[in-house]
């Protein structure tokens, strides 16, 4: 008996010693395989700044006019993007050249007659798979006389980015694209909220936005026929200037319910539309188009929550026929970054409010089934329900609740009419 506790306790002692050298080797490889990870990238990282460092010297020692990419602008005779196979790996090379503008010496005529002080370069050397990643750099290169400045041709566009109070937006995510296919050509992210641009002669589409701020953009006569902020024109060595406003967006809740001497009763399934006061321009018969104008409709229990609203005034219509908005004062004022909640009181020529409460307590008696002819409510935690809006008419009304006796009975319906019901309850 002895002699099996012993060997019992020697493979146990043998199980555990293997889980740990187990667990060591298992570091070991982490650690080993880490290693190779961290020295292989090292590798591929001073392939790609050694290659991209190439680049940059061929591009010191080539014409300035030749500075560019082809079909790109400014033109020139640098491709975008290729491939290169070093190392046994394909590097794939980006390319990228802008004009800077140096607005120390002015940006337009007269100050600068010649606004391209010179040409920015950025090469981008990335690789893929296991240890994939990129390696960037960048370079200023000038021309190397007043002749070849001014031999660039093209105009500037300065875009500048304020909130609702004047105040310069930083860091606003600013796109230049084509009209005509918004292909995107240009994108700058300035802190300062403004920025110039160097293009070709040209009309363009700008786009400015920023995350959970509102975004504006200009437009085309085919999408607006008279439009407030068209697509800009750019002119051969003139500045052109274009001025946007967005701010953090806002939310809205809106409740639809009665008047307030029948204790504002909610009111269901009620259609509305929304709309700004801001405007994107005029249709072809001068009539306005909005910039925000959108049908909502309320839910059982009367409300809606509406998100990603801008700053802007607001005007509510009532889309349910036979109501009538009585309550707020138009237009409604949203200012930006906040939580608003709205109640619209409505109102009709004929409307229904029951009212069921315990004959013992007085108390309401919430979620009752109250069926008036063929539609069905069923009464708030306030013991209220309120049909709206409806024909002066008599009416079959009955009224169930779980623990309560029924009541069914006629109620006569002219007007604003309310009806009280107490319910027994059932021992």
């Amino acid at each position: 008996m002895q002699n099996r506790q012993n060997k019992s306790f020697t493979l146990i002692e043998t199980l555990v010693a293997v889980f740990l050298v187990l667990i060591i080797f298992l570091g070991i490889f982490t650690a080993y395989r880490l290693g190779l990870k961290v020295i292989g990238q090292n590798k591929n990282r001073i392939t790609a700044v050694e290659v991209a460092n190439g680049e940059i010297e061929k591009i010191r020692n080539m014409p300035y006019r030749s500075i560019g990419i082809t079909g790109g602008y400014p033109s020139g005779d640098l491709p975008s993007s290729k491939t290169i196979f070093l190392n046994g790996l394909n590097y794939t090379v980006e390319t990228k050249i802008d004009y800077v503008i140096d607005a120390a010496d002015g940006v337009s005529s007269p100050d600068d007659e010649c606004p391209n002080d010179y040409k920015k370069v950025e090469i981008k050397v990335s690789w893929t798979g296991f240890l994939g990643g990129e390696a960037k750099l960048t370079a200023d290169i000038s021309p190397e006389s007043l002749v070849q400045e001014c031999a660039e041709t093209g105009g500037i566009l300065l875009v500048q980015v304020f909130d609702a109070y004047g105040q310069m937006v930083s860091s606003p995510l600013i796109e230049i694209r084509n009209p005509i296919t918004d292909e995107n050509i240009k994108t700058a992210t300035p802190f300062e909220g403004r920025y110039f641009f160097s293009l070709p002669a040209a009309d363009y589409k700008v786009v400015v936005s920023k995350d959970f701020y509102s975004t504006t953009r200009t437009y085309s006569i085919e999408e607006v026929a008279n439009p407030e902020n068209p697509h800009p024109l750019i002119l051969e060595g003139l500045l052109t200037e274009k001025s946007f406003s967005i701010d953090k967006l806002s939310s809205i809740t809106v409740e639809t319910a009665g008047s307030e001497e029948l204790g504002y009763p909610i009111i269901k399934n009620a259609s509305f539309n929304l709309r700004g006061s801001k405007l994107i321009g005029t249709d072809s018969e001068e009539n306005p188009v909005y910039k925000y104008s959108q049908n909502h409709i309320t839910n059982e229990l009367g409300q809606i929550d509406i998100s990603n609203l801008e700053w802007d005034s607001y005007i509510f219509s009532i889309l349910t026929p036979g109501l009538n908005l009585t309550e707020p004062e138009q237009p409604i004022s949203l200012a930006p970054d906040i939580h608003q909640e709205i109640r619209l009181v409505l109102e009709a020529e004929n409307s229904l409010l029951v009212i069921v409460s315990d004959s013992d307590t007085g108390l309401p008696v919430f979620s009752a089934e109250v069926e008036l002819d063929t539609a069905t409510q069923y009464t708030g935690e306030d013991g209220k329900t309120y049909f709206i809006p409806l024909a002066a008419a008599t009416y079959d009304l009955e009224v169930n609740a779980s623990g309560y006796t029924s009541y069914s009975g006629p109620v006569s319906v002219s007007g604003g009419t309310t009806k009280t019901i107490s319910l027994q309850r059932i021992e």
